[in-house]
């Protein structure tokens, strides 16, 4: 089911740089490889749990890494459009500061790897800085749980892709880029409790909050 997702996605990519290639108002075409960091501070956030029916503050740390290619058609002069596809892999902490009957079942930790391909459009500025904005489409390929060392399957998730909201700016240095940009969800935080995950009462953490991402690119 991902792989068909992420295939349409990226053959509608190809398709348009295809088109856009073969007009003439569209001047270059510039390909490149990105990797960098991902990560967000320490952030005092609302969740909301189902299992009690109530809210709850907690602390939620993010860290990770994310790599892969991207593409810069130019056109009209100073605006562009940005496919780009990731490989991410993230992990969350959250610090739970209340007590609850089910603690002991609540997961406070996981890694989370996904396929990302933002779309972005933007227009540069004196040849060197570039300003964009554009969705994120997010495919979930797993969740890794640090308590019991379960690898959970891309059936096992709740859900299995998202759409974010990306937006921010780039610096270009001859061949080098470095990237800096805000990814946010649309959704609201929660907690959500599933089946058959871990013994009899299961969780599934998500949170689309903030999330900052920082990347250096090499230009082909």
């Amino acid at each position: 089911m991902q792989e068909s997702y992420i295939k349409k996605v990226i053959d509608l990519i190809l398709v348009f740089i295809f088109i856009l290639n073969s007009n003439s108002q569209f001047s270059q075409i510039e390909l490149g490889l990105k990797g960098g960091l991902s990560f967000n501070s320490v952030s005092n956030k609302t969740f909301f749990f189902e299992s009690e029916n109530m809210s709850h503050n907690l602390f939620e740390k993010s860290s990770g890494t994310h790599i892969g290619l991207y593409s810069k058609i130019k056109f009209l002069n100073s605006f562009f459009i940005q496919p780009e596809v990731y490989y991410s892999s993230i992990k969350k902490k959250y610090d739970l500061t209340f007590p609850l009957d089910h603690e002991m079942y609540v997961v406070d930790e996981y890694k989370q790897n996904r396929i990302i391909v933002p779309v972005l459009i933007g227009f540069d500025l004196f040849n060197r800085v570039s300003l964009f904005v554009g969705p994120n489409f997010s495919f979930n390929s797993n969740m890794f749980f640090e308590d019991n060392d379960e690898n959970i399957t891309l059936n096992s998730l709740y859900e299995k892709y998202n759409i974010y909201l990306q937006y921010g700016l780039s610096v270009k240095f001859n061949k080098i880029v470095i990237d800096f940009r805000i990814e946010r969800g649309f959704n609201d935080r929660e907690i959500k409790i599933v089946d058959n995950i871990i013994n009899d009462v299961n969780q599934i953490i998500e949170s689309d909050g903030f999330l900052t991402m920082m990347s250096i690119g090499y230009k082909f």
